[in-house]
């Protein structure tokens, strides 16, 4: 029978260091390998049991900031190097729309050029690995109506409505 290894030995390819926030679209998971913001889940991460280094806690309490309504934008090393270069160009055209304003999947194609189509734009706001943070909740069909989100619709429209971009409903 196999000896589980003592506490000492260092734990290969462990996971990220995680931190779960309790906000009002309900719990998160903040992911980091220590020196970049690597993820934000609305599913639960695995967490390491583990003092977080500072850039998790910075995330941390930037995001707590944000959802009592003190912060507007996010000042975190992120990893910016996964995804196709498509995704990338369109995670910085997010990074541009301002807190309170939305834009649409056409824009942000038109924006981009080349072949781009709305329908690929969304599709990779949906492949964010930094919700929130990488605001892919503001954008919207050119219709208007709140279309996809990772977290669902109805923390799409919460996030909208409290950052001014939407009217809260009187009923």
């Amino acid at each position: 029978m196999a000896r589980p290894a003592p506490a000492s030995d260092p734990v290969l390819f462990a996971h990220y260091h995680v931190m779960p926030l309790t906000t009002p679209v309900g719990r998160i998971w903040v992911e980091s390998d220590g020196a970049l913001i690597t993820r934000l889940s609305f599913d639960p991460l695995p967490v390491r049991q583990a003092h977080p280094p500072k850039v998790l806690v910075e995330a941390h309490r930037q995001l707590e900031a944000y959802f009592k309504g003190r912060r507007k934008q996010f000042d975190l090393p992120m990893l910016t190097t996964m995804g196709t270069r498509f995704q990338r160009l369109v995670w910085a055209e997010l990074d541009r729309v301002p807190h309170g304003h939305t834009t649409t999947y056409q824009h942000i194609a038109q924006h981009i050029g080349g072949r781009a189509v709305a329908r690929t734009v969304g599709q990779a706001c949906a492949q964010n690995p930094l919700p929130i943070i990488v605001p892919c909740h503001r954008v919207i069909a050119s219709n208007g109506l709140l279309t996809g989100y990772v977290g669902g619709l109805w923390r799409k429209r919460w996030l909208l409505i409290h950052e001014g971009a939407l009217p809260n409903e009187l009923f």
